[in-house]
C-alpha cells in the first residue's frame, strides 16, 4: 500500500523484498516501480542491492525502513526455533541501519534534503508476551531513530519514526481484532512524512502517550495476555 500511495502521488520508487514474483508484480503494475531482489535477513545481498540502487538511483531523498518478520512461540514453547533469533533480529534490525548507512554515505555529501523513516510499533514501549525478539527489535528501532536524529540535527537528513498499532497483512492474519487496514496505515504514514513529523503514532497508537503517562501499569497488564 505504501508503493500505492507513493506512486498515486507521482513518486518514483524503489522496492527491496526477497519474493522476485511480488516485486515482478510490483512493476507490472507500477510503471514508476524498480524493484531489487534482496533478502535482507544475507548482508551480502543487502550490500550489493544497495550499491546497484545508490550508483543508479543517486537523487533518492527517502528511505522508508518498512520490513520485517515476527515468530511468535515463546522461548519455552516446543515449535520455538533457536534458528529464528537471528533471522528476526537480522530483518528487522541490523538490515534496516545498514542501509541507513549505505544511504547516509550517499546522501550526505550530496547536501540535499533527505528523509529516513524507520516504521516501529507500539510494541517498542510496551512489549507482547509472545513474539519476544520482534518486540526487542521494535525498541531498538525506536532507540536508535532517536539517537540518529540527534546525529543529524546540522545535517538536511532528517529522521521520522512511524509507530503503528495492529496493521491487517499477512504477518498479523490470524492475530486479533480491531486492526487498521493496510491503506489506512499506508496514508497516515505519507501524510504524517509530509507533514514532517518527526513521530508519526498512527491509528490507536495515538493513546499511547497519554496512556504511558497516567495509567503504565493496565496497558502492561493487557500485553501480557498476549
Amino acid at each position: 500500500m505504501l508503493v500505492q500511495e507513493l506512486h498515486e502521488k507521482g513518486n518514483r520508487t524503489v522496492v527491496m523484498g526477497r519474493s522476485r514474483t511480488k516485486l515482478d508484480d510490483l512493476e507490472k503494475c507500477f510503471d514508476t516501480v524498480t524493484a531489487y531482489p534482496c533478502d535482507l535477513s544475507r548482508r551480502g545481498q543487502v550490500e550489493e542491492a544497495m550499491d546497484q540502487i545508490t550508483a543508479r538511483h543517486p537523487d533518492i531523498s527517502l528511505l522508508i525502513n518498512n520490513a520485517a518478520v515476527q515468530f511468535t512461540p515463546t522461548f519455552i514453547a516446543d515449535d520455538f526455533e533457536y534458528s529464528g533469533i537471528d533471522v528476526e533480529i537480522t530483518t528487522n534490525l541490523t538490515a534496516p541501519l545498514s542501509i541507513t548507512s549505505l544511504f547516509l554515505s550517499s546522501v550526505l555529501p550530496r547536501q540535499s534534503q533527505a528523509r529516513i523513516v524507520n516504521i516501529s510499533s507500539g510494541l517498542a514501549f510496551y512489549p507482547k508476551t509472545g513474539s519476544a525478539v520482534y518486540c526487542a527489535t521494535k525498541a531498538a528501532i525506536h532507540s536508535v531513530s532517536q539517537s540518529l536524529r540527534y546525529q543529524l540535527e546540522k545535517t538536511p537528513v532528517a529522521v521520522t519514526e512511524v509507530i503503528l498499532p495492529l496493521v491487517d497483512t499477512p504477518m498479523t492474519h490470524g492475530r486479533g481484532s480491531g486492526k487498521l487496514s493496510a491503506k489506512d496505515a499506508a496514508t497516515a504514514i505519507i501524510e504524517g512524512i509530509e507533514a514532517g513529523r518527526d513521530e508519526i503514532y498512527v491509528g490507536k497508537a495515538r493513546f499511547l502517550l497519554p496512556l504511558m503517562r497516567v495509567a503504565p501499569g493496565i496497558v502492561k497488564r493487557m500485553m501480557k495476555r498476549y
